[in-house]
């Protein structure tokens, strides 16, 4: 018997394109565990259209996959509660309506509405000049927008693949091509991932450099929470080593960076960027519990593979998108020119490849949101912490 069912939905090269396409836990003779349902279907209408989306639905919790938008995950829901967050932009938008070049790079924004999508792969960082060798081997000034392009770039290959044995594990799989001519090139291979009843979906990427040449690689998950676990005096619980602000304006603040406020009309976001504590082998984990600390979300991850990570706040008012991003990275999102004078910018060789992974999970009730706090708080205990008053050259630019 085989060990997995496995379809190809998407493939570019081989001209394969399933429209919609869906399987159930009634298709594997003998299963008795939870319910589950992987669906397919492309949206209509606006700039949504032709965007294709999969529904992972684990019987416990939903996940929704954009293939179209890099392989982003719009949002997860768990009985009454959502993770992600109420964007300005209401609609999928297809990449085909994105410029990143627009608004002084900042065109990024104009389809930023996922619960976690990818930042990078050339570029993660705030729009800014570069200097890069031309292909006439020159050296040459170019502009990089905000957040690079993998997040508006199409897989070109999707797959489902279904475990036929305990713990029937169910994977969406994807591959997206972040290439060019005469510059970096690179290959994002990415399994999501859920077992079947779980409140938890693991992200496991695999990003190679197709090119000939040594490539630099940045990464950075841009993972976003609104409301119901963003409210006033909601907590971000994170295992402090250092603490730094990017900038005057989150400095003012830098006392109370783990403490939301509520919507406030005209916020001017804020940046902190950290080096966290992890276990024996690196793993770390952190997490946004709710005021009445009833529901909570945690993010795990290796410290080896995303060393950097940054907490960005947006409490602005809700129709303007109150939101907090919880970013894991290779290096922090400054501009890719001051990342690579502090030695943080990965560098791949011909064919190197370069892993992350992370879970994404969902706790409700108070005693399993105090287990969640404890084992994270179990991480830094005894350790020292440092919280910088003032702006710290090696990761804020001056």
């Amino acid at each position: 018997m085989a060990e997995s069912f496995d379809k190809i939905l998407t493939d570019a090269a081989a001209s394969i394109y399933e429209e919609t396409w869906e399987m159930d836990s009634d298709s594997i003779p003998q299963f008795d565990g939870p319910p589950w349902c992987i669906t397919k279907f492309v949206l209509r209408g606006g700039k949504q259209h032709g965007v294709d989306v999969i529904e992972l639905d684990n019987g416990e919790m939903l996940i929704v996959i954009v293939p179209t938008r890099g392989m982003g995950i719009l949002e997860a829901a768990a009985g009454d509660v959502v993770l992600g967050w109420d964007s300005p932009i209401k609609e999928v938008v297809h990449p085909c309506y994105i410029q990143n070049e627009s608004r002084g790079g900042l065109g990024w924004l104009e389809g930023f509405n996922e619960l976690m999508c990818r930042c990078g792969l050339e570029s993660h960082g705030a729009p800014g000049p570069d200097t890069i060798i031309n292909n006439q081997g020159n050296e040459a000034t170019v502009v990089l927008p905000l957040h690079g392009r993998i997040a508006n770039t199409p897989a070109s290959r999707v797959w489902v693949s279904v475990e036929l044995k305990s713990p029937y594990r169910l994977t969406v799989g994807g591959e997206v091509n972040d290439t060019r001519m005469f510059g970096p090139n690179y290959s994002l291979r990415t399994a999501i991932s859920t077992v079947p009843g779980s409140t938890e979906f693991t992200v496991k990427d695999e990003i190679q450099n197709v090119g000939g040449l040594p490539a630099e690689m940045e990464l950075l998950y841009h993972c976003n929470y609104g409301s119901p676990l963003l409210e006033e005096g909601a907590r971000l619980v994170v295992p402090v080593r250092k603490v730094s602000a990017r900038d005057q304006r989150a400095l003012q603040d830098i006392k109370t960076w783990d403490l939301y406020g509520p919507p406030t009309t005209g916020f001017v976001e804020q940046c902190y960027f950290f080096t966290l504590y992890g276990d024996k082998r690196g793993e770390t984990a952190v997490a946004l519990v709710s005021p009445d600390e009833e529901v909570a979300a945690s993010i795990r991850f290796s410290t080896k593979q995303l060393p950097a990570f940054t907490l960005w706040k947006n409490t602005a008012a809700e129709v303007d998108g109150y939101v907090t991003g919880l970013e894991p990275g290779t290096d922090y999102p400054n501009p890719r020119q001051f990342e690579r004078e502090k030695g943080r910018v990965v560098k791949l060789g011909p064919g190197r490849t370069y892993k992350a992974a992370l879970t994404f999970g969902l706790v409700r009730g108070k005693s399993e949101v105090r287990s969640l706090r404890a084992s994270i708080a179990g991480l830094a205990k005894g350790k020292t912490k440092q919280v910088c008053t003032g702006l710290d050259p090696d990761v804020a630019p001056l």
